[in-house]
């Protein structure tokens, strides 16, 4: 009998375990490493819909029956999995995923069998929360506020991910990480704000907005504008707790929405080509000079005496051209000079002492650049995030032929402000080297070489700034992330929020869909629905009526009719809730 392994690759790739190296990992480590992997790829076809008869991912004593052989321990060559993901690499589906699973993963599913494949702890099922317990819930907790307190806050929610049962223990901990750390990523608080679960799952979370400058100056209205899940709930009792919940936040105060879902505030907000969400969250300005200004730094003075200090390079991580950084102020502001070309005044080696403004001396040794990253500290210590053009105005993401991302963060190699820098600065700072400071063409200018001297670092002086500066950042960072993830779980080199946008943006299969429309446990009879129903499929939402039929997320938050979402319209249609459009 032919075998298949269908490994879905619904998610891009988010490292959810550290790479394997050196030493074996634990036995009983290694086993949950592998079940994470299995059970993110492949119980949505296997153990949700079971598209191969009796073929469960998370059974392993199914796994390694002798019978089936998809698993022979010590032999991943003879397993049919690994023969179907690691060898033959047509599994996951090239409609769902045409690079096969990523190579930390492929890693691990081999390590894991070539050591035995050790079983891993039994996975609790978890009991669904209804919509009116979600309800219940923020009316009791708002209840027990101080009245003056309820029309700053805001709530969270996660329940539709905690009610999905392809989503892991371990993936839930990141969504939650995920909005705290988007949270204090944008925030204009002088500390980290860690947002209160309000009930035992921890699935929906309060903020105060207060904490996070976001009460005045229409923030949160801009992001409710932006949001396309808003519902007012049809059914009886859900209703009347959201009448409740109207009346304690006041007739006036009250924005129509109970709930704001987690995911998409931390996948979107953050993402300044999706939005304007992050510039405004965060209170971006509009050029690299007000920002400065913002800061007490004046960036030309600290040039010309000499307080500014650099690192150029030849060629960076997210550039084929030479790129220099600069620091200012011990750390506040780091400003990237990027460029199109090497050659002409784009030529650091040549012209180490741009960019030209009044009063440079050294305007003949000037390079041009074509735009620039910033980073500077926000008030809590983590790191806000500014990408300009050359004439330093705000631009919301980084043209492809100046720099990229290598690592596919928005969906594609486009470096957007705020999510892309975000999670390409996990640690804080990255580790610079200096090629211009020995390097340089103008050594027989004394002037030119001096000034080169002063502003260009040795790299154990360059080191220190950054080390400094990114000792801050991973402070801020544990405390708000930290609470989160289990004791040893390494905050730095493992980011929630790429996890997130590259989830939050996969192709929506069933399961996804009437989770996040509030059914449960109805998913055949929603199917024969959706085919039986010429307005449904109108909405463009038919292939969700065959087993392995999705949509894409961008069309299923897409304006359907007069703002109206597509899940706000399917919510109107299965009596989950009206739409509410801000």
């Amino acid at each position: 009998m032919y075998r298949t392994v269908c490994v879905f690759a619904l998610l891009r790739v988010f490292v959810l375990l550290v790479v394997l190296a050196g030493k074996p990992a634990a036995a009983n480590e290694l086993a949950q490493q592998a079940f994470e992997v299995l059970n993110s790829r492949c119980f949505g076809c296997h153990g949700q819909r079971f598209s191969v008869p009796d073929f469960n991912i998370r059974d392993h004593e199914g796994l390694l029956a002798e019978t089936n052989a998809y698993i022979v321990p010590g032999k991943p060559e003879e397993s049919v999995l690994w023969q179907r993901v690691g060898i033959d690499r047509d599994m996951p589906p090239l409609k769902h995923s045409p690079k096969g699973l990523p190579a930390v993963e492929l890693e691990t599913i081999e390590h894991w069998i070539r050591n035995g494949a050790p079983k891993w702890d039994a996975v609790p099922e978890r009991t669904p929360i209804t919509e009116s317990e979600v309800l219940r819930t923020i009316n009791n907790y708002l209840s027990e506020l101080n009245p003056n307190d309820v029309s700053s806050m805001r709530i969270f929610s996660l329940t539709h991910l905690h009610n999905n049962p392809t989503v892991s223990p371990a993936e839930l901990r990141l969504y939650r990480a995920a909005l705290s750390k988007a949270i204090n990523a944008m925030s204009r608080g002088a500390r980290i704000v860690v947002p209160k679960a309000i009930n035992d799952q921890q699935t929906l979370f309060a903020l105060d907005l207060r904490q996070v400058g976001w009460d005045g100056g229409g923030a949160w209205s801009e992001v409710l504008s932006e949001y396309p899940y808003g519902l007012a709930p049809m059914q009886d009792e859900e209703r009347d707790l959201f009448v409740r919940i109207r009346k304690l936040y006041g007739e006036f105060e009250f924005d129509g929405i109970a709930y704001v879902r987690a995911d998409w505030f931390a996948a979107v907000a953050t993402n300044s080509q999706r939005n304007g969400l992050y510039h405004t969250l965060a209170d971006i300005p509009l050029t690299l000079t007000e920002l400065s200004q913002r800061l007490g730094i004046d960036i030309p003075a600290n040039f010309r005496n000499g307080t500014a200090k650099r690192a150029g390079m030849s060629k960076s991580g997210v550039s084929t051209q030479n790129r220099l950084i600069e620091v200012h102020n011990q750390g506040a502001l780091w400003i990237s000079y990027d460029f199109k070309g090497q050659a002409g005044r784009s030529s650091l080696a040549r012209f180490p002492l741009g960019p030209n403004f009044s009063g440079n001396v050294f305007s003949q040794f000037a390079f041009r650049h074509d735009g620039g990253e910033i980073i500077f500290e926000l008030k809590n210590g983590l790191h806000g995030y500014m990408l300009v053009n050359s004439a330093g105005e705000r631009i919301n993401d980084g043209p492809i032929e100046i720099v990229f991302d290598k690592n596919l963060t928005s969906g594609n190699p486009v470096i957007v402000n705020g999510l892309s820098c975000i999670a390409c600065h996990r640690e804080g700072l990255q580790p610079l080297r200096d090629d211009i400071r020995d390097g340089h063409a103008r050594r027989f200018v004394a002037a030119a070489h001096d000034k080169v001297r002063q502003l260009y670092l040795p790299k154990a002086e360059m080191d220190d700034i950054i080390s400094d500066t990114n000792e801050r950042f991973v402070r801020a960072l544990e405390e708000a992330v930290g609470p989160f993830f289990e004791e040893g779980y390494d905050v730095k080199r493992n980011e929630p929020l790429s996890f997130v946008a590259a989830a939050y943006d996969r192709d929506i299969d069933i399961t996804m869909a009437t989770r996040e429309l509030g059914i449960l446990d109805q998913d055949a009879s929603i199917q024969q629905r959706i085919r039986d129903s010429a307005d449904i499929i109108g909405f463009g939402v038919g292939p969700l009526g065959d087993d392995d039929g999705v949509v894409k997320r961008r069309f299923w938050e897409s304006d359907l009719d007069a703002g109206v979402s597509v899940f706000q319209r399917m919510a109107l249609e299965f009596a989950r809730g009206s739409s509410v459009v801000h």
